[in-house]
């Protein structure tokens, strides 16, 4: 064989050497997106799965990370089917479904996602109707569902959930697009153990409270395998706005009292306010809570909606919903420092300050 023609010949042979190797290779997360989180189970494939909710979502309340429900979710499995799941979180506590879909539409997605969970109700009801709740339920789930296509979502109804037409709308939407929902509250109920067993505060699950949430999410996914269950859909809206795509307004349109500090409009002066103009008919506010926030009086268009309190024990940037179903065209809102501070246990002399970043509308 003369040099010429070896040279083509040693060419071939390379190229069906990597060909089988590449083949040989054990296939990574996000080799194939084609095929759903159940078929991805039962091939052995890694599972990427994204967590959107709040402190129950996060696993608050367990007596060390590795107790969390999550977690123990990803040992039951692995023990138990070698399956792999990896994790990815958009979390915070005390967050409403309202902030879980301002942090994801804020979010550059790296990675496809096999399998989504959405928690949250318990804080939801604090702040906004049953309706309002329903609407901002139902576009997170439209906006997940739209950043990953293909993924399973799982919608969990905390166990702490006291207001059954929160759970109601849960269920219904659910159902409507084909999520599995996991209601912890039966389960909780009929465990046999008190709620004091089963929780650190009567609210956020123990470990021992999370592995009952493990445990029915597992048996929940496996009975789907075995049923080859369909991935949830996107069909048509049940609310006829809940396309949200929420964005910022930054720019105000008067300020007496407040004063640029840190990347917020501060002020601890009682009487100041600040005016932003906006078009939308969801409206949120952006702000700091922290160990000194005070109270904030909101009116929309001349009339007073709310007092929001920004006071958390530790300093936390939120996206607190405000209202809902304004009318189309053009609104004011007017933020108005109540000059008050509202903790238990606190100092009496501590200065209560309001820090607003921007107001959050559609």
């Amino acid at each position: 064989m003369n040099a010429k023609s070896f040279i083509p010949f040693a060419a071939i042979a390379t190229i069906l050497l990597i060909s089988y190797i590449l083949q040989k290779v054990p296939k990574t997360y996000g080799s194939d997106d084609s095929i759903n989180v159940y078929q991805k189970f039962q091939s052995g494939q890694p599972i990427q799965y994204l967590v959107i909710g709040d402190s129950i979502g996060r696993g608050s309340g367990a007596e060390n990370p590795g107790l969390t429900w999550f977690k123990q979710l990803e040992n039951k499995m692995n023990e138990n089917d070698d399956s792999r799941l990896h994790g990815d979180y958009v979390v915070q506590s005390g967050s409403t479904a309202f902030e879980g879909l301002f942090k994801l539409s804020q979010r550059r997605e790296r990675e496809h996602k096999d399998l989504i969970f959405i928690v949250f109700g318990e804080n939801d009801r604090k702040y906004m109707s049953v309706d309002d709740f329903t609407l901002t339920y139902e576009a997170l789930i439209r906006k997940a569902k739209r950043l990953h296509p293909h993924a399973e979502l799982f919608t969990i109804t905390e166990s702490s959930l006291k207001q059954n037409e929160f759970a109601v709308a849960i269920g219904r939407l659910s159902h409507h697009y084909g999520a599995t929902n996991v209601d912890m509250r039966p389960i909780f109920k009929n465990s046999g153990l008190t709620e004091k067993q089963l929780t650190k505060d009567l609210v956020h699950p123990n470990g021992l409270g999370y592995k009952f949430y493990a445990n029915a999410i597992y048996e929940r996914f496996k009975d789907n395998v075995k049923r080859e269950k369909t991935v949830a859909a996107l069909p048509s809206k049940l609310h006829a706005h809940a396309e949200l795509e929420l964005s910022e307004v930054t720019h105000y349109e008067k300020m007496e009292g407040f004063r640029p500090r840190g990347g917020y409009y501060t002020s601890s002066e009682k009487g100041s306010v600040i005016d932003y103009r906006f078009n939308g008919s969801i409206l949120g506010v952006k702000l700091l809570r922290s160990p000194d926030g005070g109270e904030v009086k909101v009116w929309i268009d001349g009339n007073e909606i709310t007092t929001l309190n920004t006071w958390w024990p530790f300093a936390r940037e939120r996206y607190i919903f405000i209202t809902n179903g304004l009318e189309p065209g053009t609104h004011t809102v007017r933020f108005e420092v109540a000059g008050r501070i509202k903790a238990l246990g606190l100092d009496q002399d501590t200065i209560p300050n309001v820090r607003i970043a921007s107001i959050i509308t559609d």
